[in-house]
């Protein structure tokens, strides 16, 4: 746990420093825990190159996409593309690769605009990758709606007062604040608990709002067990 966090630490202050000289740099965290600054040269034959830098990988890993989508296989990388069997990404499309515990959990859910939160079983911890794809549309009192929203409607006393009418929202656990999600999120759990999914009606409880959005969740580890090697694309 204390390397863990001591790791967590070091790259959070790369990021800032990386950040405030003005300078977007991918990191690559080895399995040892050294962390690797600079721009992702290739993947290979178990190597990744960072500004001339190798750090040995296992030769399969996951790929998290900002588009919610993941695969995994056997990684490669050139020229600022990221292969896998059949699958490739630019790198800049790219939110985090894995190295190590590569295993999610996929599973699809009806989220009933009527319904108020929804228990989706699925156990999540802090930190814990995991992204939603939801599509579908609604109607609420202020008219139909997509999971993005409605952009020029929002209430104090909708169920996510912050998120806008219509939205899809989450959160993990009880008593963790609620998250607006809209049609694409991906990210690390913010807690600890049970997924809980809902859509952001302007008045909870009312008979008005109907409609489902169907939602697709992928989790899976972050890449923060042992021996892992992380991958974190600069934002371009």
């Amino acid at each position: 746990m204390q390397r863990m966090l001591l790791n967590t630490v070091i790259l959070s202050s790369f990021l800032v420093l990386a950040s405030c000289a003005g300078k977007p740099v991918d990191v690559l965290t080895a399995s040892d825990g050294t962390v690797v600054t600079g721009q992702l040269q290739s993947i290979s034959s178990g190597t990744a190159v960072v500004s001339g830098a190798d750090v040995a990988v296992p030769s399969e890993g996951r790929v998290w996409c900002k588009n919610g989508s993941t695969f995994a296989g056997v990684i490669s990388a050139s020229d600022g593309v990221i292969v896998s069997g059949a699958n490739s990404v630019p790198v800049d499309s790219v939110y985090i690769v894995v190295w190590g515990n590569t295993d999610v959990h996929n599973e699809t859910f009806a989220v009933d605009a009527a319904h108020g939160w929804l228990n989706t079983g699925i156990e999540m911890q802090e930190g814990e990758m995991f992204s939603l794809r939801s599509t579908g549309t609604v109607v609420t009192e202020t008219g139909t709606a997509t999971p993005q929203g409605q952009e020029k409607f929002s209430s104090s006393v909708s169920l996510v007062p912050g998120a806008t009418s219509g939205q899809l929202v989450f959160r993990t656990g009880e008593t963790q604040q609620p998250v607006a999600a809209g049609s694409t999120w991906i990210g690390k759990s913010p807690g600890s608990g049970v997924l809980m999914l809902a859509v952001n009606v302007p008045l909870e409880g009312s008979m008005e709002s109907r409609g489902v959005y169907t939602v697709t969740v992928t989790a899976g580890t972050n890449g923060t067990g042992s021996g892992s090697v992380v991958f974190y694309p600069a934002d371009r």
